[in-house]
């Protein structure tokens, strides 16, 4: 006896083999002429917010929404290119990761993936670990389904700990056409609900004469999305959908390319960035959007108009390194344990000048803010909190700490940002960004903690801590300032 078909079930139904882009009153039509019975409003409403984060509907707006079966139908043909960098050549394996967006389904996860050969033969596949950083690039903009979240933790060596990964076996397809560091894998879709790809070795000088055609589709793609991500609907959406609508309503003229590589698409954005999306994984929105005050790696002169009101505003006139809520996540850290003395900290955080703010008036409202800050935090602490949440929220502060006195060290040698090799610039982005993104959540101690988050963030920092060592050792023992 077949299971009986709930509203629900008919709600996934019709989503799943809807054909053509349809709107939301479209949706409740078709809903209530299949049910037959009356529907509430209540229900309906519920069955129609579904449709924003469903995983087949890529939604442009509160209204419209484009199935992802129908972006397929005009370019699923268009392969996908890995490069192949040295750690996978050396290592004869290749790993997907995010490069496979926007082709990979979510429906997914990345070990249940099939790759065939030219022969329509399965390629090998093995869970193996790798180390860290090795291996984590490959996975920078991967969603939660995608992301590798088994670690190997070498409790002795931090920094030598590895991640879990599934590798598919390149030795016969190296050895067969000798690919080099360099050479390309075109990855061609066959089965999207299935996840099957096949693969097509390429050599590196068979794409450059299709360089202008590829930078004339990047450079298509980005004035469109740039106007898409004024939607904040849209600018939410994952890095998948939005790069899926933008194809699918590309000319297909410029469709004309030999594959689309989406590490070669950021790499040439110039006005957009990848920011985290809640749910994880990426997202595209306007630069001003990821930046709405400065970086820790923003570097520009103190020029203080004497701002009052809040303490963002204060710290966004001081150009300081930090915003409201990071320096609250720093101040419970500071209070509640008796590794640090607020002196020292104040003087890290603040320069330890005494000619920091613009006038007597902006000084005296800093102040008064800190006071009332500083009787509410003493307060709280009084009150017990989960001690996942109290660590996680501690090394975090560390880091963000450790950046704030490599801005002083290159201060004290009259040195900037400016003056770091490009490899420092970019992990001192990586670690600032992190930090900001997670004192922000862990700043309200009253909030019900987000599970999700927490996991998330947890995984994040055992990536991060060998990441931020290593910086120390870089920009104080090999800069060459002593």
């Amino acid at each position: 006896m077949p299971p009986k078909l709930t509203l629900h079930k008919l709600a996934e139904n019709l989503i799943r083999e809807s054909s053509a882009p349809f709107t939301a009153e479209d949706f409740e039509k078709r809903i209530q002429e299949k049910w037959e019975r009356e529907i509430s409003t209540s229900t309906l409403k519920q069955l129609k917010k579904k449709l924003s984060h469903h995983n087949h509907l890529i939604g442009t707006g509160s209204n419209d929404f484009l199935p992802v079966p129908v972006v397929l139908q005009k370019i699923g043909n268009l392969p996908l290119s890995i490069r192949l960098g040295k750690f996978e050549i050396s290592k004869k394996v290749f790993f997907p990761g995010h490069r496979l967006i926007p082709f990979v389904s979510n429906d997914k996860i990345e070990p249940d993936l099939t790759f065939l050969d030219l022969e329509e033969k399965e390629i090998p596949k093995q869970k193996q670990p790798f180390p860290i950083e090795d291996i984590i690039r490959y996975y920078q903009y991967s969603g939660p389904n995608h992301f590798p979240d088994e670690i190997q933790v070498n409790d002795w060596v931090p920094e030598k700990s590895s991640l879990v990964v599934t590798a598919w076996d390149l030795s016969k397809i190296i050895r067969q056409y000798k690919l080099k560091e360099g050479d390309v894998l075109l990855i061609n879709l066959i089965d999207y609900k299935k996840g099957i790809f096949r693969v097509q070795p390429c050599h590196k000088k068979e794409l450059h004469l299709a360089r202008l055609k590829m930078r004339s589709l990047f450079t298509s793609m980005e004035a469109a999305l740039s106007k898409l991500c004024d939607n904040d609907s849209f600018c939410s959406a994952g890095l998948e959908k939005q790069l899926l609508y933008t194809l699918y309503h590309t000319d297909e003229s410029l469709l004309q390319v030999p594959a689309f590589s989406l590490t070669d698409f950021l790499e040439s954005l110039t006005e957009l960035e990848v920011a985290t999306c809640e749910e994880g994984g990426g997202k595209l929105v306007p630069g001003w959007k990821i930046h709405p005050n400065q970086f820790v790696c923003d570097e520009k002169p103190r020029i203080p108009r004497g701002e009052t009101g809040s303490l963002d505003k204060i710290f966004r006139d001081l150009d300081l390194a930090f915003n409201r809520d990071e320096f609250v996540a720093i101040l419970y850290t500071v209070m509640g344990s008796e590794a640090y003395r607020l002196e020292l900290v104040f003087n890290t955080l603040f320069g330890g000048e005494g000619k920091l703010f613009r006038d007597q008036n902006q000084r005296e409202v800093f102040y008064s803010h800190l006071r009332k800050l500083l009787k509410k935090i003493c307060a709280e602490l009084k009150n017990p909190e989960s001690k996942v949440i109290v660590t996680l929220r501690n090394q975090t502060v560390g880091i963000k700490l450790s950046l704030i006195e490599v801005l002083r060290f290159l201060e004290k040698n009259e040195a900037g940002l400016k003056d770091l090799p490009p490899d420092l610039l970019e992990k001192i982005h990586d670690l600032d960004h992190f930090c900001r993104e997670t004192l922000t959540r862990l700043a309200d101690r009253s909030g019900v903690p987000d599970l999700k988050f927490i996991h998330d963030a947890r995984l994040a920092i055992k990536i991060m801590l060998p990441h931020a060592a290593s910086l120390e050792e870089e920009i104080y023992y090999q800069l060459g300032f002593y």
